[in-house]
């Protein structure tokens, strides 16, 4: 888990998100190259890149493999008001640690002061995904992230930690060009955002986290489009058959069971379709080719099959003598010997063969030994 989380540190090397490093680090370094007269230019950009960050960190956490294409409506204040929201965030809970260092010592403080860096990821996750800001200061909701994402949650303050050193000994050592500094540490800074909703998204059972971009939602989605699909196509069936063409509605039905490759998933679907139905006709007839196809490999699936039929279709038989003798045989084995008798009375009414009614007679009561085994 750990080791799949770390590619979203990648996320920002992608064409749209790479393109705004370089426009932000062209306009860092040119703000900083005024000198005051820069200051509120530096200040729109610092909001852009926290916007912005909290925008990826949103796309990732709902599955999206590409950052979003930066628009002017994303770097609206007024819409956007995560960024200026985890910096109030921020400025009270220092406030707050300051006013307790004069009563604790400096000990507790330290501590206090790491158990706020530790929560400041969960505390931006909260915020970025949460119906209500004020979840993000709820200790409670915070914990309930940390334990979620449990190791990964542990990586992520590594790996923010990392960063952080790792930024500033390249800075103290001036090895690298102030406009290489402001292009590495817009990169860092959105790594980390995508880091956290990579984090989210990996973990999105346990946090209950309904990502738009996932698997299980594009399987769903795709689940209903079919069902939609296959809906139409047994009503057109039911239209054939109504229209007096009942054989055209058969033939309809082994195109497609053809087109599925015979497949018995294909059987599943239409027969559970096809018995939603009042006329049970064509139920009827897709069960007798199903159980043909069934018996031998999964009897079991017959006997169910068989008896749900019989519920639906009281005149419900197999297709051929030998094939509704061996399901007989089945379904008195499985203790259902009423269901066994209808089902060879209704072959016989149907075929009028005499040597049928011998075998109703010998079928033994449930509490008597088996005679055979199938």
């Amino acid at each position: 888990m750990n080791a799949r989380l770390l590619r979203y540190l990648l996320m920002p090397a992608r064409p749209a998100a790479l393109m705004l490093v370089a426009v932000l680090t062209l306009g860092v370094a040119f703000a900083g190259s005024v000198g005051t007269l820069g200051l509120p230019m530096l200040l729109v950009l610092a909001g852009s890149l926290g916007m912005y960050g909290y925008i990826l960190l949103e796309h990732v956490a709902h599955g999206a493999h590409e950052p979003p294409v930066l628009a002017l409506e994303m770097l609206n204040p007024v819409s956007e008001h995560r960024p200026l929201l985890q910096l109030l965030i921020i400025a009270a809970v220092w406030l707050a640690i300051r006013v307790l260092s004069a009563h604790i010592g400096a000990l507790p403080t330290a501590a206090l002061e790491a158990l706020a860096l530790a929560a400041l990821p969960a505390c931006i996750a909260v915020l970025a995904i949460a119906d209500h800001f004020w979840q993000a200061i709820n200790p409670l909701a915070l914990w309930q992230v940390m334990r979620a994402l449990g190791a990964s949650y542990l990586l992520i303050v590594g790996v923010a930690l990392l960063l952080g050193f790792g930024f500033a000994a390249l800075a103290g050592s001036g090895a690298l060009a102030s406009w290489e500094l402001y292009g590495l540490g817009i990169y860092a800074w959105l790594a980390l955002f995508a880091l956290i909703g990579g984090a989210l998204f990996e973990h999105r059972a346990s946090l209950g986290l309904e990502a738009i971009h996932a698997p299980e939602r594009l399987a769903q989605r795709l689940q209903v489009q079919l069902d939609a699909e296959r809906d139409r196509f047994v009503d057109g069936l039911f239209a054939q058959a109504r229209g007096g063409n009942p054989r055209g509605a058969w033939e309809t039905i082994e195109a497609r069971l053809e087109a599925e490759q015979q497949r018995n998933d294909a059987y599943e679907w239409l027969h559970s379709r096809l018995a939603r139905h009042e006329d049970q006709r064509l139920a009827s007839r897709l069960a007798q080719a199903y159980i043909h196809r069934l018996l031998g490999h999964d009897n079991g699936r017959v006997v169910e099959l068989a008896r749900e039929r019989l519920g639906l279709d009281a005149g419900f038989h197999p297709r051929t003598h030998a094939e509704t003798l061996r399901v007989g045989d089945l379904m008195r084995l499985a203790g259902q010997r009423g269901g066994a008798e209808a089902m060879l009375a209704s072959f016989e009414r149907d075929a009028g063969t005499a040597d049928i009614s011998a075998a109703v007679g010998q079928i033994p009561r449930v509490d008597a030994p088996p005679t055979d085994v199938v």
